[in-house]
């Protein structure tokens, strides 16, 4: 299901940072269950949605949700396909996507297309719901994280590139304006590791 158009993204991120800016909303985690009660009992019911960005020599481009994890194929078939009914190259085109991925379709000469796959841009991922990852990020993906801002955001990575990857959220704490108050709330926003790969296989 597709959920926003080049144009709607633009304007769906410009009203998203802006609320996160005034601090009115909370965004949705797909990564989160919810618990509800079942026979006197906690029972789990998964939350999960797949947010992929297609863009490029594809029809319709733009964010897709999905209810499980989709294969590269399902993702630009979703679009449409190609345009001009083009020959996707792609080392493995049934793997399936963690949320959060963005696949690019690139012409060439010879009438076929390229797919390459790199993580959403952070000010989707956000306005998403989708955690960023801490040790990874740049100042420009920090500073948009509601509570962190410029400043901080190129404290965290000057820390970062003289003592090496985060290991825990406690180290946070060794950057100068970040207390246990301010790591609560990033996150919300940010990851250290999770176990999801970016291209899972099918079995």
């Amino acid at each position: 299901m597709k959920i926003f158009s080049k144009d709607q993204q633009i304007i769906a991120l410009i009203l998203g940072l802006t609320i996160f800016s005034i601090g009115l909303f909370r965004p949705f985690h797909p990564f989160r269950s919810m618990l509800r009660p079942s026979y006197g009992e906690l029972t789990i019911k998964p939350r999960h949605q797949w947010f992929i960005e297609v863009a490029g020599a594809v029809r319709n481009p733009g964010i897709y949700a999905f209810d499980e994890p989709p294969t590269v194929s399902r993702a630009i078939q979703s679009t449409g396909g190609p345009v001009d009914e083009h020959r996707v190259s792609f080392d493995s085109p049934d793997s399936t996507l963690d949320t959060g991925m963005r696949i690019e379709l690139q012409e060439s000469d010879t009438g076929n297309a390229k797919a390459t796959i790199s993580p959403m841009s952070s000010a989707k991922r956000v306005v998403l719901g989708i955690p960023v990852k801490l040790n990874e990020a740049g100042v420009e993906d920090l500073a948009i994280i509601p509570k962190i801002g410029p400043a901080l955001a190129r404290k965290i990575v000057a820390y970062r590139q003289s003592h090496g990857s985060f290991k825990k959220w406690d180290d946070l704490r060794r950057v100068k304006g970040i207390g246990p108050t301010n790591i609560k709330g990033f996150r919300r926003y940010l990851y250290l590791e999770r176990p999801q790969m970016t291209l899972l296989r099918r079995p």
